[in-house]
C-alpha cells in the first residue's frame, strides 16, 4: 500500500489532512508544516520515512518537485476558493465599482481565473513566479500596474504592509486539502497497481527458462533477466546500455535490425549472441504508430539438441521393448474409426493373430500397441520386427525377435516384404508355436502374440503367389482395415491440433492458423496419414515467417515437398467418377475373367505393368472372382 508525506506551509493546514487522511484510509509516515526553505531537507526525511507520494502546496512544492525524486501532488486552489479570495479582495475596496486585484504567486497554486470578472466584477491579473527572488518585483510590478488589492502568501503580505498597500493573504480552505489528498489516494492506488505487476512481471522474468532482453527503441539493452546473464556468460551490468546488435555478428545484426525496422517480428531464428547460438524470437512494443522498444527472448540452441538426442534414444528403447501406444491415443472422432477402435478392443481380448491393413502412416503402429496395452500379454515385451531390414537373413532374424517377444506380442511391420522363408516361420508360430533356429537340435515352445501389418492388401499378394495361403487364412479372420485420414474430416482436423500442441510442447513454438491455412490443409490428400502430416506440421512450424501462418505459406510449403502428384490431384481424382483408363482396364480384365496374362497380351504391354496399373487404379482380383 502507498505511503504518504503531507508537508504544509501552515500549521492550521495540519489537522484538516491528518482528518482526511484517516477518513480516506490513507497510511501517512510525516504530516507537519515547515518555512520555505526546510522544504527539500523535509522531502529527503520523508523518503527516508518510506513516503511514496508527498502532498505540498506553492514554492515548497515546487522545491520538492525541482529536488527530491519523489511523485509529487501539489495543493491547489479550488475555484470556489478563488471566487471567496476575489469576493474577499473587492470588499477591502466596496468603493471602486470594479476594482483591480493582482494575484502574486507561483504557477502551480491557481488554474485560470479568467472568467471571474464578469461574474465578480473585478479585473483579476497574475503574476507568476518561478522564485522567490521574483516576488518583491512582482509585487512591486503590480502595483505599477495600478492594482487596488494585491494577494499572494506570507512574503508578499510582508512586504506590501511595509509599504502600506491593500493586501490580503492568499489562503485555501478545508477544500483544497481535502480535493489534493482524494487525487493523491488515486495516484496512490495506481501505483499500487503498477507495483503488483511490476512484482509479478520481475518474477516471471526471475523464473523464466528463457533468456529475456529488452531494449529501447534505439536498440539499446534496458533490462536483462537473471536466465539471458546465464546463457550469455556475462553479468547484467555489461549488458545494459549496449546495443544488442553490438553482441552479434554482422550478418545476424543485419537480419535482426532488417526484420524489426520493417515492423515485423523475428521468430525462431537461430543466431549468435555472445559467441553462443541461440534460437530467439523478437517483437516491437508498440504504442498507437510508434516504436517504444523491442523484447528480445532466446534459449540456447544445445538445449534443443540435447532434449533430441535423449528423445530418440527413449524412442529407440520404446521401439524395442516397450508399447505406450493406448487406444486413447487414437484421435477418433470419426464414426467409422470409432468401430475400428471398438472391434480392435474386441480382438485385444484374444490371443489369435491380428491383421492391420491400411495406407502409410495411418497408424497401425499405434493400433498394433494399443492392442498389447489392452491384452493379457500387456505385462509382456512388445517387439517390432521389420520385415523391410536385413531380408539376407530375415528368417534368423525373425527367429530372435520371437524368443524377445517370449510371454509378450511380435509386432511383424510390412509382412508384404516377409520372405517365403520367413512366412513358413511366422506359420510354423502360428500353428505349433513353436521355433527353430539355425542353432537349435530340436523346435522350442513359445508364447507369442501375433499382430502383422502392411500397407497393402493381403489378398492380392496371394492371388499373385507372393504370400502361402495358408498363413493368409490364419491372419485374415482378424482383420482390422484402418481408414485413411483425408476419409475423416473431424479426425484430421483434430490431429493438425495436437501436431501444432505437440510442436509447442517439445519446439517452444507457438503459431497459429488462419482460417484459410487450416482448410487447405483440411482439404490435402494426405497419402501419408498421419506420418506425413506431422512430419509437414513440424517443418511448417520451423519455417513459418511469423506467428500467424497464411494459406499461401501452406500452399508454397506443399508444392514445394510434395509435387508429385501435384497439390490436390489425388483428392480429386477421389471425389470423381472412375478415369476412361480405369473402365477401359476392367472391361478388358472382365472379359478374359481376370486372367492378367491374357489382359496384358490384349493389351500389349507385360504382366508388370498390368500389375501396376491395377495397383494404382485400385483394382483387385477379387473383382473378378
Amino acid at each position: 500500500m502507498a505511503k504518504f508525506a503531507f508537508i504544509l506551509p501552515r500549521e492550521e493546514m495540519v489537522a484538516p489532512a491528518r482528518r482526511f487522511a484517516q477518513d480516506l484510509g490513507m497510511e501517512v509516515v510525516l504530516n507537519i508544516s515547515i518555512i520555505t526553505a526546510r522544504a527539500e531537507e523535509t522531502a529527503l526525511r520523508a523518503k527516508e520515512l518510506g513516503a511514496d507520494i508527498v502532498v505540498a502546496r506553492g514554492r515548497q512544492a515546487s522545491i520538492i518537485k525541482e529536488t527530491v525524486d519523489l511523485p509529487l501532488v501539489e495543493i491547489r486552489l479550488t475555484g470556489q476558493e478563488i471566487a471567496m479570495l476575489l469576493h474577499k479582495a473587492r470588499q477591502l475596496v466596496a468603493h471602486i465599482q470594479q476594482p483591480r486585484i493582482g494575484i502574486v504567486t507561483n504557477r502551480n497554486m491557481i488554474g485560470d481565473i479568467r472568467y471571474f470578472d464578469e461574474v465578480l466584477k473585478v479585473k483579476a491579473s497574475t503574476y507568476f513566479v518561478d522564485d522567490e527572488s521574483e516576488l518583491e518585483r512582482q509585487a512591486e510590478q503590480a502595483v505599477a500596474d495600478g492594482m487596488d488589492v494585491v494577494m499572494g502568501g506570507d512574503f508578499v503580505n510582508e512586504f506590501c504592509h511595509r509599504r502600506g498597500w491593500r493586501t490580503l493573504f492568499l489562503d485555501g480552505t478545508e477544500d483544497s486539502i481535502r480535493s489534493s489528498l482524494s487525487l493523491a489516494q488515486g495516484v496512490g492506488a495506481a501505483m499500487d497497481v503498477e507495483r503488483n505487476n511490476t512484482a509479478h512481471m520481475q518474477t516471471l522474468l526471475a523464473y523464466s527458462f528463457n533468456g529475456i532482453i529488452e531494449l529501447d527503441q534505439n536498440g539499446m539493452i534496458t533490462l536483462v533477466n537473471d536466465m539471458a546473464c546465464k546463457i550469455l556468460d556475462k553479468e547484467r551490468t555489461l549488458l545494459v546500455g549496449v546495443p544488442l546488435t553490438q553482441l552479434m555478428p554482422q550478418e545476424d545484426a543485419e537480419e535482426f535490425e532488417g526484420v524489426l525496422s520493417a515492423g515485423g517480428e523475428l521468430y525462431f531464428a537461430s543466431l549468435k549472441v555472445n559467441g553462443v547460438n541461440v534460437i530467439a524470437n523478437a517483437a516491437n512494443v508498440v504504442e498507437g504508430s510508434l516504436r517504444e522498444g523491442i523484447v528480445f527472448s532466446f534459449y540456447e540452441m544445445r538445449e534443443v539438441q540435447t532434449r533430441g538426442a535423449r528423445a530418440l534414444r527413449e524412442r529407440y528403447r520404446l521401439y524395442r521393448f516397450l508399447a505406450r501406444g493406448r487406444f486413447e491415443d487414437v484421435g477418433h472422432l470419426n464414426r467409422k474409426m470409432q468401430q475400428v477402435v471398438k472391434r480392435a478392443r474386441t480382438f485385444a481380448e484374444t490371443t489369435q493373430p491380428i491383421l492391420l491393413q491400411g495406407e502409410v502412416g495411418v497408424g497401425k503402429s499405434l493400433f498394433a500397441q494399443s492392442i498389447h496395452n489392452s491384452s493379457t500379454c500387456a505385462q509382456g515385451p512388445f517387439v517390432t520386427f521389420s520385415c523391410i531390414e536385413g531380408r539376407s537373413a530375415q528368417c534368423e532374424a525373425l527367429t530372435t525377435a520371437i524368443r524377445d517377444a517370449q510371454g509378450g506380442t511380435l509386432y511383424v511391420d510390412a509382412v508384404d516384404y516377409l520372405s517365403s522363408a520367413g512366412q513358413y516361420v511366422l506359420r510354423r508360430l502360428l500353428e505349433n508355436g513353436v521355433i527353430q533356429g539355425e542353432q537349435d537340435e530340436y523346435p522350442k515352445l513359445v508364447e507369442v502374440r501375433v499382430i502383422v501389418s502392411l500397407d497393402g492388401n493381403l489378398s492380392q499378394l496371394v492371388h499373385e503367389g507372393k504370400f502361402r495361403p495358408d498363413l493368409y487364412y490364419i491372419l485374415v479372420p482378424m482383420l482390422l482395415e484402418l481408414p485413411p485420414l483425408r476419409t475423416r474430416p473431424e479426425d484430421l482436423d483434430m490431429a493438425i491440433n495436437l501436431c501444432l500442441d505437440d510442436c509447442v510442447t517439445r519446439l517452444s513454438r507457438y503459431v497459429v492458423l488462419t482460417k484459410d491455412a487450416r482448410k487447405l490443409l483440411l482439404e490435402y490428400f494426405w497419402p501419408g496419414n498421419y506420418t506425413q502430416l506431422k512430419a509437414f506440421i513440424e517443418r511448417m512450424v520451423l519455417t513459418a515467417p511469423s506467428r500467424t501462418v497464411s494459406d499461401s505459406y501452406v500452399k508454397q510449403l506443399l508444392e514445394e515437398l510434395y509435387p508429385y502428384p501435384s497439390l490436390f490431384e489425388e483428392r480429386e481424382e477421389a471425389q470423381t467418377e472412375p478415369p476412361p483408363e480405369k473402365e477401359a482396364l476392367l472391361d478388358t480384365l472382365k472379359r478374359h475373367k481376370g486372367n492378367r496374362s491374357a489382359a496384358a497380351a490384349e493389351l500389349g504391354i507385360s504382366k508388370t505393368t498390368l500389375w501396376r496399373k491395377m495397383k494404382r487404379l485400385k483394382i483387385y482380383d477379387r473383382t473378378f472372382s
